[in-house]
């Protein structure tokens, strides 16, 4: 009667990358960062133009989302108040609580 094979067992872990240290998780997103838009087959200079541009625009979405949805919420919060409890003196009246309540501070 014979055995089946059974193959001895790994010195070392190879089911995945691990990432021991700050370096390894760098290049790690770097490549999936590569591989995601496409740009493993630049040359470096291109690479750089690529990753200032997405840096500029990345910047300037953020910049111009911070500044506009304040002055949206408070245009939309009598909406929403409508949407939600059907009249708009719901709303005001919150707020005028919320201000009497700073001024007592």
């Amino acid at each position: 009667m014979t055995r089946p094979f059974k193959p001895p067992p790994l010195a070392r872990d190879t089911t995945g990358f691990r990432c021991n240290s700050l370096s390894a998780y760098a290049w790690k997103q770097w490549t999936m960062f590569e591989a995601t838009f496409a740009i493993c087959g630049l040359e470096p200079w291109e690479k750089l133009v690529f990753v200032i541009v997405m840096s500029l625009l990345t910047f300037l979405f953020f910049t111009g989302l911070s500044r506009v949805i304040p002055s949206q919420l408070i245009s939309l919060l009598p909406r929403i108040a409508y949407y939600l409890w059907g009249d708009e003196r719901v709303l005001n009246h919150w707020m005028d609580h919320a201000a009497a309540s700073v001024k007592e501070l």
